[in-house]
């Protein structure tokens, strides 16, 4: 009777740690792939391939017009808020130093909320200034944000250019 209740007892624990090694071995390959940026990258594929967002016809939109002014967007990236934003930026003529951010959130009160609280001018008011983080142009509109930062040697080289560029595609998204 002992050796039967033995060999159960052996029988469970040897299942629960092949159990549990095989959930710790999944983690491990997710966590390792996170360090990689394999699921970074995974994830701006599919963006690019199937559209996977609403936001899609919009960003072309921004890229085209750029484009008809000789701003060409490059290093494309997006996040993903817990809140349910996402935030695409894009680098402007592959430089660094100058750059636009598209903000979308789920409400247009969410939008205003956190827009003030990344770009506040800093009073305590929650104004949006542009001074306070060398954000050049912030227009925003519903739910959605457009901004243009730039620093160094050709700050605010693309200022003028980019607010016709927001103010047009705001302008459009509310038709």
């Amino acid at each position: 009777m002992k050796w039967l209740v033995l060999s159960l007892y052996t029988t469970i624990a040897l299942s629960m740690t092949v159990a549990c090694s095989s959930g710790m071995q999944r983690t491990v390959k997710q966590e390792v792939d996170k360090y990689n940026m394999k699921s970074y990258q995974s994830g701006n594929e599919n963006q690019r391939i199937h559209g996977t967002t609403l936001n899609t016809t919009f960003l072309q939109s921004l890229k085209n017009d750029c484009e008809k002014r000789g701003i060409r967007l490059t290093h494309e990236t997006y996040s993903e808020g817990l809140d349910g934003n996402i935030s695409y930026s894009y680098f402007i003529n592959g430089d660094a130093r100058d750059f636009i951010m598209v903000h979308v959130y789920p409400s247009e009160s969410d939008r205003i909320r956190e827009i003030a609280e990344i770009y506040d001018s800093g009073d305590g008011k929650g104004e949006v200034s542009a001074l306070s983080s060398d954000a050049s142009v912030i227009s925003a509109r519903g739910n959605t944000a457009l901004v243009y930062a730039s620093s160094g040697q050709t700050k605010n080289q693309y200022r003028d250019d980019m607010k016709i560029i927001f103010e047009n595609l705001l302008d459009r998204l509310k038709d």
